[in-house]
């Protein structure tokens, strides 16, 4: 029966001040390529009081976990039957550590050979490829797909909702969601479709203003559809990005590198609400006193650019241990909720920033923050559900149908008294008593004055009771 507590016990203890503490764990390296290694990297997170991993499961057009659409990673050491996102999941969950799927969205492959498997989407599809005007596909951080062809937005947009339909991830996080420089962006599909949009004929010159604004609209747009499109399917789930803070941080974002360099316009997710929350990856030399002074004025500039939704500073953890605690102690100053490390794979220094944080910032555990604004969307889409099930079960007379959205409904939102109704009613109709009798008394456990539940649950008991 669902429980509903009347207050709390004065002695409890308070809750400690919640503050986001997360870790990106590569799939390049050993950390999660088997059981043994995911168990020992959550042992360390777990005694570290990180309380989120980032588990990368889209490397270079592969899969780290069941997909429908690119093939198993080649370097996965486990079984055949290890899954490993699923295996974090579940090990993860039940540590209380978050679990966010880390994909690679527009970088597919990386070195010098091309790759071997047929299936790879840069053999199957290399006029995807984005390129310069001059035609050269390969940049300096590899081969990425070209955010401009409508193909690839579909097909990427497909890779994440894969993840999300079938994973109870916390989160799904987006890397390399940007073009690989300013040069890039002439795959001959795109200019078509930019000539189309514009009413122009030929190649557009780079300089263009209004080609490379188009360029920046076309990664914008896969982050609002993701965003819209992960939220529709699961509510809860947060949405985040590890974004580019290059160089020196002006005053004006549209100064900044990756407005200029790589069109990635992350200020303008936040104030459209199209991110949960901005991961930059802020690794600066803290040693280096430009470099140092650089940090702190990104740091500014995240605060600055955040708008309503919540910032966590990318860390460099491969720094000493000391460095990393001086600059999470910035962070920390300014207010951000949370920051996030690279790498958190096994190393030899690895022990070494467990014991630091476990003895010095992360002494005690903290929750992750709330998202406010996740409420509305949580709400709207168990009702959204609960309406869809009463047309299942009423004009479609499907019951097992109905069945299924009302759970999902409750599982956005257990104290939904309705839902409970609905539900105790459908499995009346199929005569699951005893599970009809728990959806009613969940009812009047949440409204004692429903009733309609008092009734069905009256005529539910003695339906289940043995006839004599």
């Amino acid at each position: 029966m669902l429980m509903i507590l009347a207050g709390c016990c004065s002695g409890a203890a308070a809750t400690p001040k919640s503050e986001f503490r997360g870790a990106w764990v590569t799939a390049w390296a050993s950390g999660v390529l088997s059981p043994d290694e995911a168990d020992e990297t959550i042992r360390a997170a777990k005694e570290a009081n990180i309380n989120a991993l980032f588990i990368q499961v889209r490397k270079v057009g592969d899969a780290y976990y069941k997909s429908n659409y690119e093939h198993r990673a080649d370097n996965i050491t486990g079984p055949p039957d290890y899954d490993p996102l699923a295996y974090i999941v579940e090990k993860a969950h039940a540590a209380g550590i978050e679990v966010h799927a880390w994909l690679n969205t527009f970088r597919v492959w990386r070195g010098p050979d091309p790759p071997t498997d047929p299936s790879h989407i840069v053999l199957r599809h290399p006029d995807w490829l984005t390129r310069t005007e001059a035609g050269v596909t390969a940049a300096s951080d590899g081969l990425f797909l070209d955010p401009g062809v409508p193909e690839v937005q579909d097909y990427t947009f497909k890779i994440f909702m894969d993840v999300i339909a079938n994973y109870d991830v916390d989160g799904i996080h987006l890397d390399y969601v940007r073009y690989p420089g300013a040069d890039f962006g002439y795959a001959p599909a795109a200019v078509a479709r930019f000539n189309q949009e514009t009413d122009r004929t030929g190649v557009p010159p780079n300089d263009d203003p209004a080609w490379k604004q188009w360029r920046r609209d076309q990664v914008t747009a896969l982050v609002r559809r993701i965003y819209r499109g992960a939220t529709s399917m699961n509510p809860r789930i947060k949405v985040t990005a590890a974004t580019i803070p290059w160089g020196d941080c002006a005053e004006n974002f549209c100064d900044t590198a990756p407005f200029l360099k790589v069109y990635q316009d992350w200020r303008l997710w936040m104030e459209r609400g199209i991110l949960d929350a901005n991961i930059p990856m802020n690794y600066k030399d803290e040693r280096n006193e430009q470099n140092a002074r650089e940090y702190r004025n990104w740091l500014d500039g995240f605060k600055r650019w955040q708008y309503r939704r919540q910032v966590y500073a990318g860390l460099d953890f491969n720094a000493d241990p000391e460095l990393v605690l001086r600059q999470l102690d910035e962070c920390r100053k300014r207010g951000l909720e949370g920051m996030v490390g690279f790498s958190f794979n096994q190393s030899e220094k690895r022990p070494k920033l467990v014991q630091a944080l476990k003895s010095g910032p992360y002494a005690q555990a903290a929750p992750v923050p709330q998202m406010p604004w996740k409420s509305s969307a949580i709400r709207r889409g168990s009702r959204e559900r609960y309406a869809r099930a009463t047309d299942a079960a009423t004009r479609g007379r499907d019951p097992d149908r109905a069945i299924v959205l009302l759970k999902e409904a409750l599982n956005l939102d257990p104290y939904y008294a309705d839902a409970h109704f609905r539900l105790g009613r459908c499995y009346r109709q199929k005569q699951m008593y005893p599970e009809a009798v728990k959806e009613f008394e969940d009812v009047l456990a949440i409204n004692p004055n429903y009733t309609a539940a008092a009734r069905e649950l009256k005529a539910a008991r003695a339906e289940m009771a043995p006839r004599r």
